[in-house]
């Protein structure tokens, strides 16, 4: 296992403040097409970036999703989506994530069958050159769960998933249960601490100090014969600037001891 981090000030302060914190590479996650248009822009850049520092892009990914929209795929967003998974490819990531909007306007079936065309389409894009895998963040995204995941990666074996337990934890999910019943097809992992006080959420803080078993977790990892990556990522109200640095340094020294 490798252990990384979010970063998406993908500049050459971005890639040396990954190298500083003893990092091995980056994530950069788009959350919408402007987005994910400045990074198909800065892809150069970023190339120099990585022969530069010796810091890889180990994924790519898009949040918040808008493909399905009046009982279809929508052709020029799908074009996008395209030409943003030809650019992690050429950024030699090893995983793409994305995830699909629930369309209310059709019934439950055809938005399965449109997910299905979608994932189905960016896999046989991909052709083998970098892993499609589907995260389990509810952002404007319904496959986030088993109930899903037997529908969707049922139908698509060669679909994966990015793993986030705390955002099972926070819809009060088993999220060790379903780590250990798809590890198998867990591509990717973010490390992210969450914390409840009753029944009400307080924080994400980092990881270590918060209501994840990571030990249980990593134990399950291994069982499953896990060797993907690890992605720090910071998601804290509370957790910023200098407090957020030392949150990530907390977070590396925690993760690491159970890397083995």
């Amino acid at each position: 296992m490798r252990l990384g981090r979010i970063q998406n000030n993908y500049t050459k302060e971005g890639f040396e403040l990954v190298a500083a914190q003893g990092l091995d590479f980056i994530e950069i996650c788009r959350n919408n097409q402007a987005e994910a248009e400045d990074l198909i822009a800065s892809k150069d850049r970023v190339k120099e970036l990585i022969k530069q520092t010796g810091i890889d892009i180990s994924a790519v990914g898009r949040w918040n999703h808008d493909i399905l929209e009046g009982g279809a795929i929508a052709p020029e967003k799908l074009e996008h989506y395209l030409a943003f998974l030809d650019c992690a490819i050429e950024l030699g990531a090893k995983t793409f994530v994305c995830g699909c909007n629930y369309d209310a306007s059709v019934s439950l079936w055809k938005n399965y069958s449109l997910a299905i065309e979608f994932f189905r389409t960016l896999i046989a894009h991909a052709d083998g050159r970098i892993k499609i895998a589907v995260h389990n963040c509810d952002w404007n995204n319904f496959i986030v769960s088993p109930k899903q995941w037997e529908v969707v990666l049922g139908e698509l074996p060669e679909l994966m998933i990015k793993f986030d337990a705390s955002h099972a934890y926070n819809r009060g999910d088993n999220y060790l249960a379903q780590l250990s019943d798809w590890g198998e097809r867990v591509a990717h992992v973010h490390v992210k601490g969450t914390v409840h006080a009753g029944k009400r959420f307080v924080d994400d803080p980092p990881a270590g100090m918060d209501d994840i078993q990571w030990g249980s977790l990593f134990a399950i990892l291994y069982a499953r014969k896990y060797n993907g990556d690890l992605s720090i990522e910071p998601h804290s109200a509370t957790w910023h600037g200098e407090l957020g640095d030392a949150g990530v340094r907390f977070t590396t020294d925690f993760i690491r001891k159970f890397m083995l």
